[in-house]
């Protein structure tokens, strides 16, 4: 495996007679993986020289200047270090080419891209070098967030006399964090090529992850009764407490409302569960998914209020019973399908085939005695059957909507969902049976 450490040489020069060297020392993360050797040096080459070489080759980025200034200090800490052949040249001649911007960036890039693991040291630099190395180790963290194993600053503690090193990546570590965590809130997405080396970024990214693949797949009910909604809630506000995040710790702090929002989601009944996912759905961009989890909530409100009638089943003496016995986990018909059979039943009624579900003529008979009893029902099932064409043809390839037309017809979809089901909870709301007799005569 090829290593380098690549420094971007600076102009500080050798001390004067009698005049020490300044301090370095090692940040408490650092002295878990390296010892300096000594603790005086003239700047970060010699260090580097002193106590990388083993790690692997020592590369330079220097200009005329720096490289005159650092073959005296080479000279005067007694290195052997020859700068151009471990060097890259970069003019500070703001009229050659190899001053340009995108210049520095290629060939930083290609230097970078020479080497499997790099330790990178912006501590010096002519002015924009370091800045512009910055820039560039963002793109390649994404990039291949492994390349880059520490970005090494000497951080000034006084002036020319004390020095901390300090290890930057971190803060790569956290933009990437920062970049996640958004677009997490934004659409539930986390993207495979953000990689941490921070055991708890890591275990965030990949409880996101995963929670983004349960959801968008609308496997739900994993997310909502299992402990991954608590264990992401847990770990994002351990990430609250660090003071490293306080300029995005709004995402943190919308990401566990939302998450807490679906929670609680499992105290509510199947249908109204569906039909505030389907809104999250909507909201981040999904119409399919959206539209999908309407049409099912559609479906548990027929099996619910089907559930609330009386003495419907031969074996037990409310079907809600009876219901819950072809739940089990044995039983062929799941949840589901009882929710599908009984959105059919409501539309179809006379029609209806009798199925495992609904198995003799007296039960189906009670069903439609009780169907033909409510009030506007016909409207209802209009309303089934026109979101049920809505969801196929959405599946089935979109033939003629544009996006704009998608969200719009979702959301009067949506009010008529909330007309019929949470507003008037249309098929536990019946008319007299006098009133009836009048409006056939009227």
């Amino acid at each position: 495996m090829k290593k380098a450490v690549i420094t971007i040489l600076g102009t500080i020069m050798p001390p004067r007679e009698g005049q020490e060297r300044a301090k370095y020392y090692f940040s408490d993360e650092l002295k878990e993986k390296f010892n300096l050797k000594k603790e005086r040096y003239t700047n970060m080459l010699p260090l580097l020289l002193d106590n990388f070489k083993d790690y692997g080759d020592i590369k330079s980025i220097y200009t005329n200047l720096s490289k005159q200034k650092q073959s005296m200090v080479l000279e005067y800490e007694k290195f052997e270090y020859d700068i151009e052949d471990n060097g890259l040249f970069i003019s500070e001649n703001i009229k050659d080419e190899e001053a340009n911007y995108s210049y520095f960036l290629d060939k930083y890039n290609e230097l970078i891209e020479e080497y499997d693991r790099v330790i990178i040291d912006v501590s010096h630099g002519f002015r924009h070098f370091p800045i512009l190395a910055v820039v560039n180790l963002i793109i390649q963290n994404i990039k291949n967030p492994k390349k880059i194993e520490y970005i090494l600053f000497a951080k000034e503690i006084e002036q020319f006399k004390e020095y901390e090193v300090i290890d930057l990546k971190e803060y790569l570590e956290l933009a990437n964090l920062s970049f996640m965590l958004s677009t997490f809130n934004q659409n539930y997405t986390v993207s495979s090529n953000i990689q941490f080396t921070n055991p708890l970024y890591k275990k965030i990214s990949k409880e996101l992850s995963d929670f983004s693949s349960h959801f968008l797949s609308n496997s739900f009910k994993t997310l909502i009764e299992g402990k991954t909604i608590e264990d992401i809630i847990d770990n994002l506000e351990l990430l609250q407490e660090k003071k490293t995040v306080e300029n995005f710790k709004s995402y943190i702090v919308d990401i566990i409302e939302h998450l807490e929002d679906i929670r609680q989601l499992k105290h509510k009944k199947e249908s109204i569960k569906l039909y505030e996912l389907s809104k999250i759905m909507d909201e981040r961009g999904y119409q399919l998914n959206a539209i999908t989890l309407l049409f099912e909530a559609l479906g548990f409100y027929c099996l619910e209020s089907i559930g609330k009638i009386d003495n419907l089943g031969d074996r037990v003496n409310e079907f809600k019973g009876y219901i819950e016995e072809k739940k089990r986990p044995l039983h062929i018909y799941s949840t589901y399908t009882l929710a599908n059979e009984s959105r059919v039943i409501v539309k179809k009624r006379d029609g209806f085939k009798i199925s495992n579900f609904i198995n003799n003529e007296n039960m189906k008979k009670k069903i439609i005695t009780h169907l033909n009893s409510v009030e506007n029902l016909n409207q209802f099932k209009q309303f089934i059957e026109s979101l049920e064409g809505l969801r196929n043809n959405l599946a089935h390839g979109n033939s003629g909507f544009t996006l704009k037309d998608v969200k719009l017809i979702y959301t009067k979809n949506l009010d008529k969902f909330e007309k019929f089901v949470i507003e008037k909870d249309i098929l536990n709301n019946k008319i007299d049976p006098i009133d009836r007799l009048k409006n056939r005569w009227q």
